[in-house]
């Protein structure tokens, strides 16, 4: 079976140390599931400029000619993507793509945009994390993209092992954490639909304190509370959290995934989550590299014109 954890992230992303880097301001990253969640991440790492996330068939009408777009679909068949990238390409934006092949790719070379081709032996698009991030990095800050490098070298010795939770979970699951850290409680959201099969959502702190708590009590779901070095009163609050649903009965489990930067958080954070959704897949006796609903959705669509 293909096992993440043996990748040698540091030398994938090398390979991509010479691509131009592009001085923008305002930069759009579109993409879906686990290629729109680079957005996500980016948007975080790359604050000090204007980075709009799209998720949609559409572009927002404010795209004009001075950003920066980029589109990700690790199969390059992504419809939403696409539709986005050919409105980008009529308003004549500066177009970057990626992918590993596909209508992306065809449509790339036919229109000669800037094109990156990744490899197609990842078993999911999930698993092209941190990847692809180390593509855009390197496009748009060096700086970032060698850092990122740098907490890849020994990546292995430094993940958290959260297999050791797998025998707590019963329920569907509730993941909150932080807004700065928003992309990992999504990374682990989409691990645990597709490589467990499990259920699960999430929210933000502090945002969902003004309207949550006043729904809980004996909840049949489970929870997972993700902690990071960020504010002091996020912590509280987290804290806080924690009491309550336990006061009310609730199973509450706290992943401890503070490391030395918001860069390290995020990136060595999402990574080591895998322990836990693979050892979860391994528990509940599911492939986690096959999405059977996902694929029945693919294929209904492709016969609506």
């Amino acid at each position: 079976m293909y096992d993440p954890f043996y990748l040698d992230y540091y030398s994938i992303i090398k390979k991509y140390e010479n691509l131009e880097e592009l001085d923008y301001k305002k930069v759009l990253i579109s993409g879906m599931g686990g290629s729109g969640i680079y957005g996500d991440y980016t948007k975080q790492i790359l604050n000090d400029r204007e980075i709009v996330v799209c998720k949609d068939y559409f572009l927002p009408k404010f795209i004009d000619k001075d950003w920066l777009t980029i589109f990700v679909s690790y199969s390059g068949d992504t419809e939403e993507t696409l539709n986005c990238m050919n409105e980008a390409i009529n308003n004549g934006n500066k177009i970057i793509t990626i992918s590993s092949g596909g209508e992306m790719e065809k449509i790339a070379k036919e229109k000669n945009l800037y094109y990156i081709k990744i490899d197609n032996n990842y078993p999911a698009t999930r698993y092209t994390f941190p990847v692809i991030l180390g593509i855009i990095l390197s496009i748009l800050d060096k700086k970032k993209y060698y850092e990122l490098l740098e907490i890849l070298k020994n990546y292995r010795e430094r993940l958290k092992d959260l297999s050791i939770f797998v025998n707590d979970v019963k329920n569907p699951i509730m993941i909150y954490t932080d807004i700065k850290h928003e992309p990992v409680a999504l990374a682990l959201k989409m691990h645990l639909n597709e490589d467990a099969k499990w259920f699960s959502e999430y929210g933000i702190i502090s945002e969902y304190n003004h309207h949550d708590l006043e729904g809980i009590s004996k909840l049949n779901i489970d929870f997972i509370l993700l902690k990071f070095n960020y504010y002091q009163r996020i912590e509280y609050r987290i804290n806080y959290m924690k009491d309550l649903l336990e006061m009310y009965g609730n199973n509450v489990l706290l992943f401890d995934l503070r490391y030395r930067n918001l860069m390290e958080e995020l990136v060595l954070g999402t990574l080591s989550l895998r322990t836990f959704t693979l050892k979860l897949a391994e528990k509940n006796n599911v492939d986690p590299y096959h999405s059977k609903n996902i694929a029945g959705l693919k294929a209904f669509l492709k016969n609506i014109k």
